[in-house]
């Protein structure tokens, strides 16, 4: 077992126990115990009511992840200490939730509260950077904006248990705008430039292009532009393995499915053969949308 599979299940306290048995964890060791044995919280770089709420989150993360209180137990008492902070006693989970991003919004910073993996925690931030890219597409070039997000006060859970080695690497607005937290990303890596930018710029060429077209449709394509232009070698394995036949309301699990068939005969051929294939796929797929969808005379070209 090895130190990240306590974190990514939760378990802060068999995380401690690991840290004790390995040596290499000495010097990170204190941290933890001050926070989860000691209760001797974090304090930020923001004003005193700031603090005391994300205080409230800490003690929540202490409650669930160290002493094991089950989470509903543990999300109504972080409720009750928000509510009080708040002076909102009657105020139900949304309410308390649209206060607080006020409350940061008048402080100069930008705040969403809610829930991540099932559990509460806030994305607290200075700084939203849009930012226009070019992007190379099979068949066209489209410009595709990014808010880049920096100065992170606060991540949430994960990056909250891990001091930040793990987190949130982003999310999308409402209007389908990609957030992308700045410390999580390598802007010249094929997760940022391929994954992220090529995949989503190739979401909205699609659906202005085809108008109707289906969520598995939008996923198989924009794989297969993911697969034209990555350098990562074992991009194609990771979609095959999450292909998965019974899950047929995921979308991306049915792609995958998609993908599998088309390159099972590929698993062991070489980076350029894999791309070239891809962009086989992908002009054959784009055949099979304009019979099937027409172009949408908005589209642009």
């Amino acid at each position: 077992m090895q130190i990240s599979d306590f974190f990514i299940n939760g378990d802060i306290k068999g995380a401690i126990s690991y840290m004790r048995c390995h040596e290499e964890f000495n010097s990170i060791l204190p941290a933890y115990t001050a926070i989860f044995e000691d209760e001797e919280y974090r304090h930020y770089d923001i004003s005193e009511q700031l603090n005391r709420i994300l205080l409230a989150y800490q003690v929540y993360y202490r409650d669930v992840f160290y002493c094991g209180i089950p989470n509903l137990e543990a999300s109504e008492k972080l409720f009750s200490a928000l509510r009080a902070e708040l002076n909102s006693p009657s105020a139900d989970e949304d309410q308390l939730a649209e206060q607080l991003q006020t409350l940061f919004e008048e402080n100069g910073y930008h705040a969403l509260f809610g829930k991540t993996q099932g559990y509460y925690g806030p994305y607290i931030w200075r700084d939203t950077v849009p930012t226009v890219y070019k992007v190379e597409l099979p068949c066209s070039v489209a410009e595709y904006t990014v808010n880049i997000l920096k100065g992170f006060v606060f991540r949430s859970w994960m990056d909250y248990l891990t001091f930040g080695r793990f987190g949130t690497g982003g999310w999308a607005s409402p209007d389908g705008t990609i957030n992308c937290v700045e410390q999580a990303y390598d802007f010249e890596s094929d997760r940022f430039l391929v994954s992220l930018l090529k995949h989503e710029a190739q979401h909205t060429v699609d659906m202005k292009q085809y108008p109707g077209i289906t969520p598995t449709e939008l996923e198989y394509r924009a794989k297969l532009v993911e697969l034209c232009y990555s350098r990562d070698e074992g991009l194609l394995q990771r979609f095959m393995d999450a292909a998965n036949e019974s899950r047929t309301d995921d979308s991306h699990a049915m792609a995958s499915v998609r993908i599998k068939n088309d390159f099972e005969r590929l698993t062991t051929a070489k980076p350029e053969e894999i791309r070239a294939k891809a962009l086989e796929h992908f002009l054959a797929n784009n055949a099979v949308m304009l019979e099937k969808y027409g172009l949408c005379s908005t589209a642009e070209q």
